[in-house]
């Protein structure tokens, strides 16, 4: 009986939880879409236009995922004394796990979809890829292995939002932090012509998702 109750409980709380990614998924497809009709292409030929990577400063948001996946490295390796010390199992230390672990999870599903999709990116950046900006080439161009067509989702989306989604679930009085950290990179993104913005979108939502799962793996309650 105990069982049979905790079981339907567990049922209960999942429900509602399933319900919410479900509808941010619709959310997602359907910004997506209407990024891909409406605003993608005209972002990205404003940036071009208007010359925006000549303002380094944008260049330099986008390193900000760089020193994320340099930093959760470390974090990994060490992971193991969070389970062998209990000075090491606080609240901290769980958070930069669950960083690290969200963050090695979103890279993995990330490159996959990269080359399922196979998206052109904005510009030329690659071996001369095929790009809107210099060959007109705009769409979907499925399994494809060559980087060449990786626009989609964004990496640096992804690996920022699932580090800085771990932040605003664990700590709250960081979450400006966060919010801060994820406008600038997708500023920095956007104006340089690096990613289209249903790329952006996408990578968010695929990062946000992996920190949910990674935050409430290593913080739940009995």
């Amino acid at each position: 009986m105990r069982t049979q109750s905790m079981n339907a409980r567990a049922d209960c709380y999942d429900a509602p939880r399933l319900n919410r990614i479900g509808l941010a998924l619709l959310l997602c497809i359907g910004w997506v879409l209407i990024g891909y009709f409406y605003i993608d292409r005209p972002v990205a030929w404003f940036a071009y236009n208007h010359h925006l990577r000549r303002f380094l400063w944008l260049k330099y948001f986008t390193y900000l995922p760089e020193l994320l996946v340099f930093a959760a490295t470390p974090v990994l390796l060490l992971s193991p004394l969070a389970i062998g010390l209990p000075r090491l199992r606080g609240h901290w230390p769980r958070t930069l796990l669950a960083m690290s672990l969200s963050l090695s999870v979103a890279v993995f599903i990330k490159n996959a979809l990269k080359s399922l999709f196979g998206r052109a990116w904005p510009e030329t950046w690659i071996n001369h890829n095929l790009s809107l900006i210099h060959n007109h080439v705009y769409g979907f161009f499925w399994l494809q292995s060559s980087q060449a067509y990786h626009s989609f989702p964004s990496g640096h989306t992804t690996v920022t939002f699932a580090v800085m989604s771990v932040l605003w679930l664990s700590l709250p009085r960081w979450r400006w932090l966060a919010v801060l950290i994820c406008l600038l990179v997708i500023i920095g993104l956007l104006g340089m012509d690096y990613h289209f913005f249903s790329d952006i979108v996408a990578g968010a939502f695929l990062g946000s998702w992996c920190g949910l799962f990674a935050q409430r793996l290593l913080f739940r309650k009995n």
